[in-house]
């Protein structure tokens, strides 16, 4: 294999005429990693030998959709025989294998997926910049310099240097979209599902999402049809959307200009009100996810910070003793922003199919210029699709000097059939 990336048909060609191959490439890839890259990107991986089985397994299983398709798994997913780690500051809950598997792993399995690692976490998933003072923090494929985004930016970043052509991780707060849009691939964030309940250690168990990046469109399809049963005929139809790029303030013009370079593709409606609605509705959404991830985190974690307080990340410290000191008046206020949201998602639907947002209202950032301003800027952006527990597809844009972007194009969850017609839109825009 090169080093170059590989398309899942590539891969599964590969997998099919030398199995030893691939895997004996991919250890070698993990081997070259240097050590301290290592240990923020690879939690785990199975041996040779059962990497290999199921390797086979999967070429074996020739109907299925994702038939020899090497993936990641973010280390909060459970896989029998290995811990889950949760890329957690101390260790003694968590260093035990583990006898079952999560649902997700099963579900891929069943597909004909083969699981090739875990990947690092941010400390228990939770840092929008992909930070971990325990295990270091992960790289960007582009160079230190950059931030690599998300709660699984590890997994993101396993892509992105083409160590498996597909990644898992949760999306709760933006953990995949973030990462991928800093990263320029593609993916989808699932809306409710069984995939970020069983087997997952929670980051916001109310609002948990699954969501995944491949690194062409083609795979992204495929693996979205692989989730997701379509009819088999459908009229014709147009799908309806609209475009929403401020809600987070001004956008970088390298951003804007991809975005609107790609949505040239789209039938957009440019109705200013609607504009006007979903800007107020909007306005508070990452205050209201702030006060439900800090309040969720508390009930997980309020045991543990009486023993392990000295080791947690001081900012994911903060966010806990914030959920168990946020008052009464302030969870209610939170509640009504969330039901305010799904109101207006609801109300929206009404006339359109999906809403086209930034991820990021800037291209990959480089770590000297983070800041609190930007992370806010973050949250506001992912936390409408989060709160209203909606499905959303990633899609890259251009940027200038070789950054990345990407927009979330939020789905009508009662309209998933639209998927493969909007990819089908936007290929052109790919393949200049």
């Amino acid at each position: 294999m090169s080093a170059t990336r590989l398309n899942f048909e590539q891969w599964k060609q590969l997998s099919l005429e030398a199995p030893e191959r691939v895997v004996d490439e991919f250890l070698a890839k993990l081997d070259r990693i240097a050590p301290e890259s290592y240990r923020s990107i690879i939690a785990s991986h199975p041996d040779r030998e059962r990497i290999l089985s199921s390797l086979k397994a999967g070429c074996a299983r020739e109907e299925a959709p994702l038939s020899g398709v090497p993936y990641i798994l973010q280390d909060l997913f459970d896989v029998s025989g290995l811990p889950t780690l949760c890329g957690a500051p101390f260790t003694d809950p968590f260093v035990a294998p583990l006898e079952d598997s999560s649902l997700l792993y099963q579900k891929l399995n069943t597909l004909g997926g083969c699981f090739f690692a875990k990947s690092v976490p941010a400390e228990f998933g939770v840092d929008l910049r992909g930070c971990n003072p325990s295990y270091g923090d992960c790289p960007h494929a582009d160079g230190l310099r950059y931030i690599c985004g998300g709660g699984a930016g590890a997994s993101i970043r396993a892509v992105a240097e083409g160590w498996a052509p597909l990644a898992f991780g949760l999306d709760t707060c933006g953990g995949i979209r973030i990462p991928a849009a800093f990263h320029g691939l593609f993916g989808f964030r699932m809306g409710i599902n069984d995939f970020a309940r069983d087997g997952v250690f929670p980051i916001v168990p109310s609002i948990e999402s699954v969501g995944w990046v491949t690194g062409f469109i083609e795979d992204l399809l495929a693996s979205f049809k692989a989730f997701h049963r379509l009819p088999l005929a459908m009229e014709p139809s147009r799908p309806r959307g609209y475009l929403l790029n401020d809600l987070a303030g001004p956008v970088d013009p390298s951003i804007k200009a991809g975005v609107m370079e790609l949505i040239r593709e789209l039938n957009i409606n440019e109705d200013p009100p609607i504009r006007r609605r979903l800007l107020d509705a909007f306005a508070r959404s990452g205050q209201a996810l702030s006060v439900t991830e800090s309040r969720e985190l508390y009930s997980i974690h309020k045991y543990w910070i009486e023993e392990y307080a000295d080791q947690y990340a001081p900012t994911l410290l903060q966010k806990i003793k914030y959920g168990r000191e946020c008052t009464t008046t302030d969870a209610e206020k939170a509640v009504l922003i969330q039901q305010w949201i799904r109101a207006c998602f609801t109300e929206f639907f009404v006339d359109h199919d999906y809403l086209v947002m930034p991820i990021s209202p800037f291209p990959t950032p480089e770590k000297a210029i983070w800041s609190a301003d930007l992370e806010r800027d973050l949250e506001q952006l992912c936390a409408p699709a989060s709160l209203a527990f909606l499905p959303a597809l990633i899609l890259p844009v251009s940027c200038a000097e070789g950054l990345h972007g990407a927009v979330q194009i939020i789905i009508h969850p009662r309209k998933l059939h639209i998927v493969p017609e909007i990819l089908a839109q936007v290929t052109g825009y790919y393949s200049r």
